[in-house]
């Protein structure tokens, strides 16, 4: 349920739940999820069910972290190495095949131009099914100072928020606290950030970051269905936060 005195803003979240929700991916693939691997060419192909994400961080190299993974039986269900003739594309290259411990079977890509991704899986019947997703940049607008005394509207460079898209806006200081406001009001360009959630940051430098993500489901599937997850990290920003008795900007 919405927080009305948010104007339709849910309560702020902690840093830690925001990780929750969307840390890198992996977790959101992996948790509660059965790490086991099987041959993709021992089940029935109908009963694969598909999962991409594509993340992009602008504080690393500049390049999207894409990922595949395929399970039977649900979407928790023994991840799935694919064989001949079993591949999976995104933008026309083929993805590599990786494996760990907790994560099972998955595959990987990095590209670092566009935004725009086409995932093409075909399964051992040779049945091809195509799925694409957008990431949108959110990039916030310029501020220096957080006084947490005051209230603030977060705005960002980028389109409003549309459907499925989540944005949470995250402050650290330097003394490793941190707050957080998340925002999927379909239109929204800014994250109300109110005075009173900033009550626990320490007076000095920080930094100021956005994350938008969506979630969506995949289009062309078996029964099972599929999953696409996007993921856009802004730069993070230098703050200077001053204290509710240092009011002066």
């Amino acid at each position: 349920m919405k927080n009305k005195n948010y104007n339709g803003l849910k309560p702020k979240l902690t840093l830690f739940t925001c990780l929750i929700v969307f840390l890198g991916f992996n977790y959101v693939f992996s948790s509660c999820a059965s790490s086991e691997i099987a041959d993709s060419g021992d089940v029935n192909q109908a009963k694969i069910h598909q999962q991409y994400s594509v993340s992009y961080d602008a504080n690393n190299n500049g390049s999207y972290k894409i990922e595949a993974q395929f399970r039977f039986g649900g979407n928790k269900g023994t991840t799935l190495r694919l064989t001949e003739p079993s591949k999976v594309f995104v933008n026309g290259i083929e993805m590599n095949e990786e494996s760990n411990v907790l994560q099972g079977c998955f595959y990987t890509l990095k590209i670092n131009e566009g935004n725009t991704f086409n995932f093409k899986f075909i399964d051992t019947d040779e049945k091809e099914f195509s799925n694409k997703c957008k990431v949108l940049k959110a990039e916030p607008k310029p501020i220096t100072n957080i006084n947490t005394s005051i209230d603030y509207k977060i705005k960002w460079i980028g389109m409003p928020l549309t459907n499925n898209e989540t944005i949470i806006c995250i402050i650290e200081d330097n003394d490793g606290n941190s707050v957080s406001s998340n925002s999927d009001i379909i239109g929204s360009d800014y994250i109300q950030i109110n005075s009173e959630d900033l009550t626990n940051l320490i007076e000095g430098s920080g930094e100021l970051y956005l994350k938008r993500t969506s979630t969506i489901d995949a289009k062309e599937t078996g029964d099972e269905g599929g999953k696409i997850y996007t993921e856009y990290i802004s730069k993070k920003h230098t703050i200077k936060i001053k204290s509710k008795n240092n009011v002066e900007e």
